[in-house]
Formats: C-alpha cells, structure tokens, sequence
C-alpha cells in the first residue's frame, strides 16, 4: 500500500507525517487490495478559530473511498477520518461480499397463519443481447475459437436461421440449428 502525504497551508512535519501512517495503516486490516492512500492535511483560520481538515482518498480494486474530517485539532481530524474509512471499507467490503453470493439470495416469507418464516432461495436471469452475424459453421468455429468461448451464437448465411456452435466435452464441437422446418 503506497501512502502519499499531501499539506496544504501547512507544514507536514515528522510527528504529523508518523501520526498519518500509524493511523491510516489501520484500514489495511480491513481490505487486502488497497493499492494507494493519498492523504491531503490543510490549515485555516476562520475568525478566530483555527481549524484542520484531513482528507483521505483511497483506491481501492479500481474504486475509489473518500474521506473527510474537520476538527479544530490536526491530530483529532485525522483520528476521525480513519473512523469514517474504517466503516465505509467495511460497507464496500460487505457490497462485495453480497453481490459474490447474489445467486444464492434467499427470499423471506412470513406465513401468518403457521407463523412462521420460509425461505426460498432466488436466482437472477442474467440477459444478454446477440446480434448476430451471418456466416457459415466453420468460420463460426473459428470465431468460437479465437474468443475462447465455450458456445457461438451466429446467423447461419446458408438457412438465414439462427444457429450456435459450441464446444463438447470430447474437445469435438457441435452445431445446433432450428427444427421447425
């Protein structure tokens, strides 16, 4: 995990710098893949209280998690932005997790009148849209084979009819066409 630390009106110092990384390193706990943390530390004045910000992005299997802490103490902001992190990496985390065991979703029942509660396990349909080209079987193997799929979808040129060729367990391959002639 690459940390980069950022100050803006401010002067990220030793202290300041180690206090980040001890505090940051937390969320490694939480999630493997964390690729970067750029971590931003800014100062200003309004009025006459002073106040620090810590803002934390960090980048995550191609996402990104953002973080934001204000406080008039520099050190409290940034112990407060690594709470905010550490449940929000929790949350992705268990996004992730659900949308894995999507297929295996159950759905609740309440049956009023046994008062008790049954559950179904549902399944998602997954569709997918083919436009397909006309062509003859062998160029549709071929196709089959540079894409390394283990079913084609084609418009046969020869009947003008819908086909696909797939790939057999005994590494031959099969064609299936309409029968309704």
């Amino acid at each position: 995990m690459r940390m980069i630390i950022h100050g803006r009106h401010l002067e990220v110092t030793e202290a300041i710098r180690t206090h980040a990384e001890k505090k940051v390193g937390r969320i490694k706990k939480y999630f493997n893949n964390i690729m970067e943390v750029d971590i931003t530390l800014s100062a200003a004045r309004l009025k006459t209280v002073p106040y620090h910000t810590a803002d934390v992005l960090v980048y995550i299997n191609g996402h990104k998690i953002k973080a934001s802490s204000t406080d008039e103490d520099l050190y409290a902001a940034i112990d407060e932005v690594v709470d905010v992190l550490e449940t929000q990496i929790t949350k992705y985390k268990e996004k992730l997790r659900d949308d894995k065991h999507a297929g295996a979703v159950k759905k609740v029942k309440y049956n009023p009148v046994t008062k008790t509660v049954e559950k179904e396990a549902v399944r998602r349909v997954v569709e997918t849209k083919v436009s397909p080209k006309p062509m003859d079987v062998e160029e549709a193997i071929m196709q089959l084979e540079v894409l390394n799929h283990d079913f084609y979808v084609f418009m046969n040129s020869e009947t003008e009819e819908m086909n696909v060729v797939y790939r057999r367990r005994d590494g031959d391959y099969g064609h299936v066409e309409p029968g309704w002639k």
